[in-house]
C-alpha cells in the first residue's frame, strides 16, 4: 500500500508540474506587457508564487480523495480533476503561445466550469477536500474575469 500512495503521489504531482511548466514555456512577455489591462491587473510577480498553492492544495486534495475516495464518486472525482488539469495546461499556450485571448477565454471559461464540477465532487468525497479547491476555484473565477477584460481591451489587437 505505501509503494502505491508513492507512486500515486508522484504521478499527481508530475501531473501539476507538466501543467504548470505550461506558464514557464509560454510566457506573457513583451506581446501581453504591450496590452491594455484593466487597473485592478496584479503585478507579475504574484501569479507564480499563486500557482504554485492552488497546484500544491490541488495535488494535495487529488491525493487525499483518491486514498479516500470510494466507487463512482471517487472515481468521477478523479476524473474531472484530469480534464480541469488538462484544461488549465491548455490556457497558456493559447492565450499567450497563440496570442488567442478570445480562444483562451473560452479555454478559461470550460476550465472554470470543469473546477465547479471538481470542487463539487471532491466536497461529496470529503468536506475538506472541497475546501482544498476553493482557493482555486477563485482563482480561476478572477482568472476568468482577467481574460475577459484583457480579450474586450485588446479586441483591436487580437484581430490584428
Amino acid at each position: 500500500m505505501l509503494f502505491e500512495s508513492l507512486l500515486v503521489f508522484a504521478v499527481l504531482v508530475a501531473g501539476s508540474l507538466a501543467a504548470a511548466s505550461m506558464g514557464a514555456v509560454f510566457r506573457p512577455g513583451a506581446w501581453y506587457a504591450g496590452l491594455r489591462k484593466p487597473a485592478w491587473v496584479p503585478p507579475n510577480r504574484l501569479f507564480a508564487p499563486a500557482w504554485t498553492v492552488m497546484y500544491t492544495l490541488m495535488t494535495a486534495a487529488a491525493f487525499l480523495v483518491w486514498h479516500f475516495g470510494e466507487g463512482t464518486v471517487g472515481t468521477a472525482a478523479l476524473i474531472a480533476y484530469a480534464v480541469q488539469l488538462g484544461l488549465n495546461a491548455l490556457w497558456s499556450p493559447v492565450f499567450f503561445g497563440l496570442r488567442r485571448m478570445g480562444a483562451g477565454f473560452a479555454v478559461v471559461a470550460a476550465l472554470w466550469g470543469a473546477v465547479l464540477v471538481t470542487t463539487l465532487l471532491f466536497f461529496q468525497v470529503s468536506p475538506w477536500t472541497g475546501l482544498l479547491l476553493v482557493p482555486y476555484l477563485a482563482w480561476v473565477t478572477f482568472a476568468s474575469a482577467l481574460n475577459l477584460s484583457v480579450w474586450r481591451l485588446n479586441r483591436a489587437a487580437e484581430a490584428g
